[in-house]
């Protein structure tokens, strides 16, 4: 079957580059505000002229059509210019979180082998053949104009990279024809322009990034540049609305929940008109909670990387009584097929593997040419491409999709997609760790990670630490839970639905806080994970907590020290280690700071 949706503009024929479509809009409102971030405000015209600067200066090192540039930078103000620069050259961006283990940040670029790695300081693995660069050192002189490079709606724009079942992250290649569509339609969909105002919250390296970036600045809006160390943070975030007046805001449901939780919450945002939640599964309940106290719209929105962000979209209602919340119908160009396993269409209302087709395919996987050609399959129905997402779909009635589930072992926690397979290879590479099993605990907003490892020897706090030196933080299993031998199905495969956590049994009294920093954590630890107290010993996770929650306690920490570094959530994650932690950083938190930023 196909589906259609809600109408959107083509492409405009002469706007074939994404940052073609920024530099209209500075052309048009050159005075107005088009960033306010932590390191700088800019107008659209300051915005423009320092990514000029950057581009003539990437220019004299090579940059151009065909070639990758690396940007290792923080969400800022810089990082917005660094990404139009490297547009405007003509090559593509490669976002690194600077925050990633030093392992997969050299698999990334000796995968992608930018020409050059932009960064503001960060440091970074060196690998043969690509340059590394401080910003400051890349720009060009003030004033600097080059002649528009040539761009092709089909040449590369950016490269996300994402989980990968074989053990290593893949590598999307989106082009500039594919982002471009997805900006248009959403102008189209959902009306924007000056006076609004959207939050750059998310990493670089998550494709929704793109959606915050691109739409203020294609319409006259203003992008508003979430503090780099508290862009997850729901009462920073939340009073970072207020006092900006933020009208968009992009989530995950996790992170929706976190925000209603707050006091007064976006129920006290009388700026906020539309919210966008995508990246997990929006619950009826959750959706009900949100219309009973914000007065705002609330769209929920679908769609892999692999297909430019987004790729359905659903109005929410506070009165729709379904038990579900549909992800609804496609953008314009996107035309979705319901497959049985045979590759025939699903019959009216069975579920079936969704593939994708339309304008806003990735050209495939960088540097994977069979992984390309195993996802990216050819369309039977008009001759094209077409990708097989491994999600599980239906349509109601009323022509609506639903989202049934994963074909594979993908999930995804806080929005972050995540093969299972990625993570239970790291963990078996532990030499300590004979067997590995991955799998999610808890469902909604309360999904986490578990691996359950074998011998039951294993130390599972050690286990932790030693994958926060290979793997982003969101994909360190929360609970790591040792056995002798793993449950076993009548084929001999593991039998996941055996596995589960152990019962929480009676803590003992641990040993009080002992000083000013210990009562700081176990006070941190207790509002965050709603237990009456922690002891000195308590470990973080044991005690319930998730990556999200995680995020949160690093986040409140580093109000006044900054320094206090991310592996210690998995290294050290007890009231007493975190405590040190901070002693050694040599800057002790003020107790205020329990109450966030």
């Amino acid at each position: 079957m196909t589906s259609t949706g809600r109408p959107g503009g083509p492409p405009e024929p002469e706007a074939i580059g994404l940052h073609h479509l920024v530099e209209r809009q500075a052309a048009a409102t050159p005075e107005a505000i088009a960033v306010t971030a932590p390191d700088a405000t800019w107008t659209y015209a300051e915005l423009d002229e320092q990514a000029a600067r950057i581009a003539a200066g990437l220019r004299e090192r090579g940059a151009g059509r065909g070639r990758l540039i690396g940007m290792a930078i923080e969400r800022s103000a810089a990082a917005v210019a660094a990404i139009l620069g490297i547009l405007k050259t003509g090559a593509g961006y490669v976002p690194l979180d600077p925050e990633f283990p030093e392992s997969r940040l050299r698999f990334m670029i000796e995968d992608c082998l930018p020409l050059v790695v932009l960064h503001t300081g960060a440091e970074l693995p060196s690998v043969a053949g690509t340059a590394m660069a401080e910003l400051d050192d890349v720009l060009g002189s003030p004033g600097a104009r080059e002649e528009a490079a040539e761009i092709s709606p089909e040449q590369t724009a950016y490269v996300i990279y994402t989980s990968g079942s074989t053990g290593r992250p893949k590598g999307v290649e989106i082009p500039h024809r594919g982002i471009v569509d997805r900006v248009l339609w959403e102008r189209t969909a959902y009306p924007s322009g000056p006076g609004d105002a959207v939050i750059l919250h998310h990493a670089l390296s998550f494709d929704v990034s793109l959606w915050e970036i691109f739409i203020p600045l294609t319409t006259g809006g203003r992008l508003v540049v979430a503090d780099p160390l508290y862009g997850q943070d729901p009462r920073y975030l939340t009073d970072l609305v207020r006092t900006e007046n933020v009208t968009c805001l992009a989530v995950v449901p996790a992170l929706l929940q976190a925000l209603l939780d707050e006091k007064p919450g976006l129920g006290g945002c009388p700026s906020l008109r539309e919210v966008f939640s995508g990246g997990e599964v929006l619950s009826p309940a959750l959706a009900r909670r949100f219309f009973a106290t914000v007065k705002a719209g609330l769209h929920n929105q679908y769609g892999p990387t692999e297909y430019s962000i987004d790729t359905t979209y659903w109005d929410c209602e506070a009165d729709d009584p379904s038990a579900s919340v549909p992800i609804g119908f496609p953008r314009t160009s996107a035309r979705l097929y319901i497959l049985d396993p045979q590759g025939r269409p699903a019959g009216e209302g069975e579920a079936g593997e969704l593939h994708i087709a339309g304008p806003g395919l990735a050209l495939g996987y960088l540097n994977r040419p069979e992984l390309t050609r195993e996802r990216f399959v050819g369309n039977p129905f008009d001759g094209g491409r077409m990708y097989r997402t491994g999600d599980v779909v239906r349509r109601r009635d009323d022509g609506a999709l639903e989202f049934v589930g994963r074909a594979d072992d993908q999930v995804k926690v806080r929005g972050f997609r995540i093969e299972l397979g990625e993570i239970e290879r790291a963990v078996e590479a532990l030499p300590e760790v004979e067997r590995a099993v991955l799998t999610t605990v808890g469902d909604g907003d309360d999904l986490a990670l578990a691996a359950f490892v074998t011998p039951g020897s294993v130390d599972g706090r050690q286990v932790r630490a030693r994958l926060a030196e290979v793997l982003p933080e969101y994909m360190v299993p929360a609970h790591v839970v040792a056995q002798d031998r793993l449950p076993l199905g009548p084929t001999g495969k593991v039998d996941k639905s055996a596995l589960a956590l152990p019962a929480q049994s009676a803590r003992p009294a641990g040993e009080v806080p002992r000083d000013p920093e210990e009562e700081l954590v176990a006070g941190t630890f207790a509002e965050i994970l709603g237990v009456p107290e922690a002891a000195a010993g308590d470990d973080f996770f044991e005690l319930g907590g998730n990556s999200l929650q995680a995020l949160r306690l690093l986040n409140i920490l580093r109000k006044n020290s900054p320094e206090l570094p991310i592996a210690v959530l998995f290294e050290t994650p007890t009231v007493a280690g975190i405590a040190a932690a901070l002693r050694e950083v040599g800057q002790t938190p003020d107790p205020s700071a329990v109450a966030g930023p």
